[in-house]
């Protein structure tokens, strides 16, 4: 008896530990000046994947790319992660401080197709290359990753030369 449960418990055991960790929701942008003054503080920056809520390939970007590497101790700390759900009529405060909505904000960053991520400084300027559509799975989170490095050089090189 004690050792079918001992087999069971270590079975058990197992399963949780090859189970893939549920990494949260990527926090959904609703205040960009508050977010620059946090990627200023901490001198990293702001990388905003612009999604929909319908969309396959923004699900997959979320759930295998993005919330995962927000959740990961390598990269966790070294940009504010949010996510611009361009299906919602939701208002937004910019990066200046100005009250508009998310549709407004991303039409004048030109996003056109969904997923696009695009990494910006603490004033708002985009420090890469948006990163448009779910590219090679295989070497999209490596994509996302030479975007926050970019970001993260900008950041400490503007506040290093000041």
């Amino acid at each position: 008896m004690i050792r079918r449960t001992a087999i069971k418990a270590i079975i058990l055991a197992c399963v949780v530990l090859a189970s893939p960790v549920r990494a949260e929701p990527l926090p959904v942008a609703r205040d960009l000046a508050v977010a620059a003054e946090e990627a200023r503080t901490k001198r990293i920056p702001v990388l905003i994947a612009f999604t929909t809520r319908v969309c396959p390939y923004c699900r997959v970007a979320r759930r295998d790319h993005l919330e995962p590497m927000r959740a990961s101790a390598q990269w966790r700390d070294k940009a504010i992660m949010l996510d611009m759900q361009l299906d919602t009529p939701d208002a937004l405060t910019d990066f200046e401080g100005k009250a508009t909505t998310v549709r407004e904000f991303a039409k004048r960053h030109g996003i056109r197709s969904v997923p696009t991520v695009i990494v910006f400084d603490g004033d708002g300027k985009r420090v890469t290359t948006p990163l448009v559509g779910l590219q090679s799975g295989d070497f999209y989170t490596a994509y996302l990753e030479q975007a926050v490095e970019a970001g993260l050089v900008k950041m400490r090189y503007a506040n290093n030369s000041q």
